[in-house]
């Protein structure tokens, strides 16, 4: 379960209630404990971290639990117990029986496959989450479509359709469909997966550049190490339905190299019962 941490009564020395307060603001707290059941299967998530930078990714080996983390924070899951909280706002609280629905929580979600509409100009895939019931987008959210249009580098395919447009404009085009309503934390679930190596390449500096614009906080899954050297500042590793370390990377990065940082915990992942 996701949970921001709280202002304590007792405030450490040398630490003033603005520091605190500005720290919680920032902070996720994961403590989740869950269960995913299909046919013959069930898979338990009990995961607990916490990490205050602004880019964090759950790495870990597939069917880890990441991405249901993931949509736990999103909304898209709801824990069966616990807290979460993200950037001081509380999310879920099975005891209060708090459920803020998803379209509430001014998250952000590029999904791995994009989930486009595929019968809806590019344009409109950006548009879509800014769109009254009745009527036309008002005069700002046109401003701030063509905006993204811009930034994206999508202005000449605006009237195009997904099947229209290459891999890398599609995910460009699912990017500022998730900038669109402005919100307070993007979530990346494997963004990279569909592009071929180069295209990878590339996209991850438009991302980074993109976020560095918008100055939005993320969390992006991957098992990738080029993805999570790219952007991670926390790193927290998953295996079998449970966090295995949360690590400080930039500091790591400083005396060691991506492999010798990821490589162990993806072997202690894949070991863990």
């Amino acid at each position: 379960m996701f949970v921001i941490s709280r202002t304590s009564s007792s405030i450490p020395p040398g630490e003033s209630t603005q520091q605190l307060n500005s720290e919680q603001a920032r902070s996720i707290v994961c403590d989740i404990d869950t269960r995913v059941c299909a046919p013959g299967v069930e898979f338990r998530l009990k995961a607990t971290f916490k990490a205050s930078s602004r880019r964090i990714a759950l790495f870990g080996p597939s069917g880890s639990g990441k991405s249901l983390t993931l949509m736990a924070l999103a909304g898209l899951l709801t824990p069966r117990q616990g807290r979460i909280e993200v950037r001081g706002q509380t999310f879920f609280d099975s005891e209060a029986k708090v459920n803020v629905p998803a379209r509430r929580r001014n998250v952000g979600m590029l999904f791995q496959d994009y989930a486009l509409f595929p019968h809806l100009s590019v344009y409109d895939n950006i548009a879509f989450g800014l769109k009254p019931v009745f009527g036309p987008l008002k005069q700002e959210h046109r401003a701030r479509v063509d905006e993204l249009l811009e930034l994206c580098g999508l202005s000449v395919q605006a009237r195009q359709r997904p099947a229209q447009i290459s891999g890398g404009q599609r995910q460009r085009t699912a990017l500022a469909r998730a900038l669109a309503t402005g919100p307070e934390l993007l979530l990346l679930d494997e963004p990279f997966t569909a592009l071929d190596q180069p295209l990878r390449e590339k996209m991850r500096a438009e991302l980074f550049t993109i976020l560095e614009r918008f100055d939005i906080p993320m969390v992006m899954v991957s098992h990738d190490l080029d993805d999570v050297d790219h952007f991670a500042q926390t790193l927290v590793a998953f295996g079998h339905g449970r966090v295995l370390e949360v690590v400080d990377y930039e500091a790591r990065r400083r005396s060691q190299s991506p492999r010798q940082i990821l490589d162990p915990l993806f072997l202690a992942a894949q070991n863990c019962k």
